[in-house]
């Protein structure tokens, strides 16, 4: 049996390799380089991402088409003993904190070389944002973020795989890349 999986990256950018810094930093589980396992929700954020860039370019006077790219990698999930990994295997309250204290900071709130575990969607994100200023930046208490959590509909939420070292970076195998039009 293959201890290999495919994993997807979408975009609108072109670029030969992984850079863990040229993510941008407040993600779910810090600045890093995010694939998925599905295709279609790699698609699905290059595609969200286009709209809203090519809406800020619209505002400055700067109309351009962007391209979208969906990146595939190959990953042999048997060398993560050879890494630091934290692997959420449900939206609760240790993944909801986690994910508060890597948004509110714009410096990495971990030493792990990837991460994996839900998604926090758009949904997520105004949720949490509410949370974090309701609560003036301070942690919640456990029933309200077991509210959180119930009002996020973890199930819906697909799985991420987040690398944030150069040291795991290097373990992805570029399998193909598609522009979508």
């Amino acid at each position: 049996m293959s201890s290999t999986i495919t994993l997807y990256h979408g975009t609108t950018h072109c670029f030969k390799k992984p850079d863990i810094h040229k993510g941008k930093p407040f993600k779910d589980f810090g600045q890093g380089f995010y694939l998925s396992a599905h295709f279609d929700h790699a698609r699905n954020l290059a595609l969200r991402n286009r709209k809203i860039e090519e809406f800020r370019r619209h505002i400055i006077g700067n109309e351009k088409k962007l391209p979208v790219f969906i990146y595939a990698y190959e990953f042999d999930i048997s060398k993560m003993n050879q890494l630091n990994v934290k692997h959420f295997k449900a939206a609760n309250r240790e993944w909801l904190k986690f994910i508060i204290a890597n948004r509110m900071s714009k410096i990495r709130q971990h030493e792990y070389d990837i991460v994996i575990g839900p998604t926090a969607n758009d949904d997520t994100r105004t949720a949490i944002r509410t949370a974090i200023n309701a609560s003036n930046g301070a942690i919640m208490n456990d029933a309200a973020l077991d509210l959180l959590i119930e009002l996020l509909e973890p199930g819906n939420l697909p799985e991420q795989y987040y690398f944030g070292t150069n040291k795991a970076a290097k373990l992805l195998i570029p399998a193909g890349r598609d522009e979508i039009k």
